[in-house]
């Protein structure tokens, strides 16, 4: 029996120094000239989910002695919390409380941060260039997310509010504000009905949130502050090219929130094609709405430095990876969330571009490069998916755990107590919950705040 427990002390302490190690030590800083002499050097663009997970993983995956430099290059000195952004857009918390700055994950930690814009990647060199300089590299992580596509439609850029960024989130609260105030002081009831019209282009999952969200800060925010309009017809359009809301989803969830947009009043046009927006309409396959508020949110594509990539792409600009999220002929770089053109390698289905799919992402890569450097091969890529959360307004959502699906306040619930806990900061949540406390005493934030 003593030698039992010696033989599992001896197996759990070297584990046990190197996690104190970590813990303990202090994160130094890497000058361009440690990173150049690092036998293996690890660039990763982009700290979003699936770049900040591979990050993080590599840390724990790979040890001191393998010399190994690992450089997260990134614009922003903060990593962007999507799901969060639509308790921004309804005024109950504030963009900072979205927002986590990178180095905070440094403590104590082995990766390194390069603040830089990406200029240019260059695949046949293995060399990207940046504002501060070109940056060699021997494995490549492309994490840099996606911008949102507007296709060529008459009118389309030049009036459509897009929603993608904590400056969109404020963006929408102002112009919401805006549109009710106009239409208080409109006496022209065509006008004024315009006015408080607003259609929305995209049935996947932000467009479905955009609608329920504008429906929750007008009724719990707005109109509380003008109970004169609260008598005047609000008309929130939702239009869907597909025969079906969020079609990456199961038919069932569809039919649970489109049930759950309608009880709020919201108008649901599904198999709907949007042809042509002006300053005053949209025109859609099944006639003109007289609007002056239009959000698009159908639809993302790569940003022009991903496109610029002589490799094959599909037709939004995401790079088509093989099993491994791997590019073909280039082994040594992974594609990694909105990026990636991907399959799931056991069901061959396309891997929806989610924040839960770029951690996956992030998390496997970490392995597939830990086990590249031990001369270890890795299976392919295998997404398994915790389930799928959607807030849609005032105290109600959709959740989909397993084949089980429900609505109302326990999905509100369980979506917000999921992102609160998935946020990879204390202050953040300490933030969120008393931002959340107080819409909920006080009402939402309903004051205009204009960054330009």
């Amino acid at each position: 029996m003593i030698q039992t427990f010696s033989n599992a002390l001896q197996r759990i302490l070297p584990s046990a120094t190197r996690l104190v190690q970590k813990v303990t030590r202090q994160h130094y800083t890497e000058t361009q000239a440690d990173y150049l002499s690092a036998k293996t050097r690890i660039l990763i663009l982009g700290a979003g989910f699936g770049g900040l997970t591979t990050a993080l993983s590599l840390d724990r995956l790979l040890e001191s002695a393998q010399d190994v430099s690992v450089l997260v290059v990134d614009r922003n000195n903060y990593s962007f919390f999507h799901p969060l952004l639509w308790t921004v857009a309804s005024g109950r918390t504030s963009p900072s409380s979205i927002v986590v700055p990178i180095r905070t994950f440094q403590r104590g930690r082995s990766f390194h941060l390069l603040h830089a814009e990406i200029q240019r990647i260059d695949l046949a060199e293995k060399t990207v260039y940046t504002s501060a300089g070109p940056r060699p590299y021997d494995y490549l992580v492309l994490g840099i997310g996606s911008v949102t596509a507007f296709p060529n439609l008459p009118g389309l850029k030049e009036h459509a509010l897009p929603f993608h960024s904590p400056a969109h989130a404020m963006e929408l609260r102002n112009h919401l504000i805006d549109a009710v105030e106009n239409a208080h002081q409109s006496q022209d009831q065509a006008e004024r009905k315009a006015w408080l019209t607003f259609v929305v282009g995209g049935g996947g999952d932000t467009g479905v949130e955009l609608a329920a969200t504008i429906y929750d800060y007008l009724v719990d925010g707005l109109y509380k502050r003008y109970p004169w309009l609260n008598d005047s017809k609000t008309r929130i359009v939702l239009i869907g090219r597909a025969e079906r809301l969020m079609p990456m989803s199961t038919p069932g969830t569809s039919q649970k929130v489109e049930q759950v947009l309608k009880e709020q009043g919201i108008e649901v046009q599904t198999g709907v094609a949007v042809e042509a927006v002006t300053e005053n309409s949209v025109k859609t396959s099944q006639g003109e709405i007289p609007m002056h508020t239009f959000f698009w949110a159908a639809g993302i594509s790569a940003p022009s430095i991903v496109r610029d990539l002589d490799v094959k792409q599909a037709g939004n600009g995401a790079i088509i990876v093989n099993d491994h999220l791997q590019i073909p002929g280039h082994e040594e770089v992974f594609v990694l969330g909105d990026t990636a053109w991907a399959y799931d390698a056991a069901t061959k289905m396309a891997i929806p571009p989610t924040a839960q799919a770029a951690e996956h992402q992030g998390a496997y890569t970490a392995e597939v490069l830990a086990g590249l450097l031990k001369g270890k091969t890795s299976g392919p890529f295998v997404f398994n998916p915790r389930g799928h959360l959607a807030l849609l307004g005032r105290r109600t959502g959709v959740a989909q755990v397993g084949s089980f699906v429900f609505t109302g306040i326990a999905a509100w619930a369980l979506w917000h107590a999921y992102y609160l806990l998935h946020i990879p900061s204390w202050r953040s949540r300490l933030l969120l919950l008393v931002n959340w406390g107080l819409a909920a005493i006080a009402g939402p934030e309903t004051s205009q705040l204009r960054l330009e």
